[in-house]
């Protein structure tokens, strides 16, 4: 049986506690920090993200859960950015010529 990925936003998040709740269509998810990347920092509301949801003893909790992408103006805005110096790079050179 595959598993399917669902998508959603971390809706809140008590890093003392170390559990929140991710917003879905379907309504919202458990998740504990242990299923978190650990190595990209804590989670922060409004964050996208994807998960693999399981039975947690009659109630949903998500697993696996991966960053969408932490920021994407940012990362559109870097896109952009080394789009536009290789575009200017490929300039110059031909003017150098």
């Amino acid at each position: 049986m595959k598993q399917e990925f669902y998508t959603g936003k971390v809706k809140q998040y008590d890093p003392e506690k170390g559990f929140g709740f991710i917003g879905t269509a379907e309504g919202d998810i458990f998740f504990h920090i242990s299923d978190f990347p650990a190595s990209e920092g804590e989670p922060k509301r409004n964050e996208k993200v994807k998960f693999l949801a399981v039975d947690n003893q009659g109630k949903f909790k998500a697993i696996k859960i991966e960053r969408i992408d932490p920021n994407p103006s940012k990362t559109k805005k870097t896109q952009i950015t080394d789009h536009n110096k290789a575009i200017t790079t490929e300039l110059l050179s031909h003017f150098r010529r």
